[in-house]
């Protein structure tokens, strides 16, 4: 049978319910079975690739310098790959796993329109317990990194913010940049760009964390699920009471947002929620999401930094938000 482990259970259900395979109670496998004898198999592959590159992180890089001459486009980035021997030519487009040791590997890389998915490995290393003592053991970390050529040129970096720097170098060492390696996140995190954000993805606001200048400090607003608190007179009213003292309560430290997107191939739902830290300045899902998500979402951060929405719109929108 085909190895199909990265499609979460969550996903993997409601492909089944929607092709009449019981789901409810079974195992992985058994469902997996259930769907390749409804002829699901380009389904499941297709899936299976939708999280192969996943992650909840992912921040948007651009370089100063445009990309360097021989990783202009995809083509001339794997060839350099090949050349420089990080891949061979057989690697491309399947995944593999590399002898763990020091430094950050290839073990997939798969190469889609205009853009290269590179999936990164490298050994970290942690402390357990044994017997009456501790023993120091490893494991494989993995990273994505998802390269958009063409106009835009950007690196997609998707991993916590503490480590965007070792892998935003990694990869521009790997096209051929120049040192120092200078890049700049985009778009720049403020609050009315979180309200654009929202405002393109359609997204609600399911929880906001507001700074109070005063002795209180902060303030965290959590909607009921499926409440987009940004639209609710309550909070509006709450908001307005403690405005009616004196204090402000336009200093957005983060929020969480949510919207809903149909894959339309399988029609597989997801309800995405994501956070956007104002304050820490990165974007990160609260789950892992497929790709044709982390797709819609950079669509609308590519809009949200090249000036998608009239300034008029959001200053209104930021408004009815207070």
């Amino acid at each position: 049978m085909n190895d199909f482990n990265n499609i979460p259970k969550t996903y993997l259900n409601q492909l089944a319910k929607a092709n009449k395979v019981v789901f409810s109670g079974r195992e992985s496998e058994e469902v997996i079975k259930g769907l390749l004898e409804k002829s699901q198999l380009n389904n499941l592959i297709y899936l299976n690739e939708q999280f192969k590159y996943s992650s909840t992180h992912m921040t948007l890089c651009k370089p100063e310098s445009h990309f360097p001459d021989k990783s202009k486009t995809p083509e001339l980035f794997l060839s350099t790959l090949v050349k420089e021997k990080h891949i061979t030519k057989g690697n491309i487009n399947k995944e593999w796993e590399p002898i763990l040791g020091p430094g950050i590997k290839i073990c997939a890389i798969r190469h889609d329109g205009a853009s290269v998915y590179l999936k990164f490995v490298e050994e970290k290393f942690y402390k357990k317990k044994k017997g009456y003592g501790s023993i120091i053991d490893s494991y494989a970390s993995f990273t994505s990194v998802v390269i958009h050529f063409g106009e835009e040129e950007i690196i997609q970096v998707r991993c916590p913010v503490s480590e965007v720097n070792k892998y935003s170098e990694h990869v521009m060492h790997l096209m051929g940049f120049a040192k120092p390696y200078d890049f700049f996140t985009v778009p720049k995190l403020t609050r009315e760009n979180a309200i654009e954000l929202c405002k393109i993805l359609s997204a609600g606001v399911a929880s906001r964390h507001i700074a109070i200048p005063s002795n209180v400090g902060s303030l965290r607003f959590n909607g009921k699920r499926g409440i987009n608190i940004a639209n609710d007179q309550t909070y509006h009213k709450l908001t307005q009471a403690i405005q009616g003292i004196g204090i402000p309560t336009d200093q957005t430290m983060d929020e969480t947002c949510f919207f809903t997107y149909t894959d339309d191939k399988t029609n597989v739902k997801v309800e995405a929620r994501f956070e956007v830290n104002i304050q820490g300045g990165f974007f990160k899902f609260t789950k892992t999401v497929p790709e044709f998500v982390f797709d819609h979402v950079l669509e609308a951060l590519v809009r949200v930094n090249n000036g998608a929405i009239d300034n008029q719109e959001i200053a209104a929108s930021t408004e009815a938000s207070n």
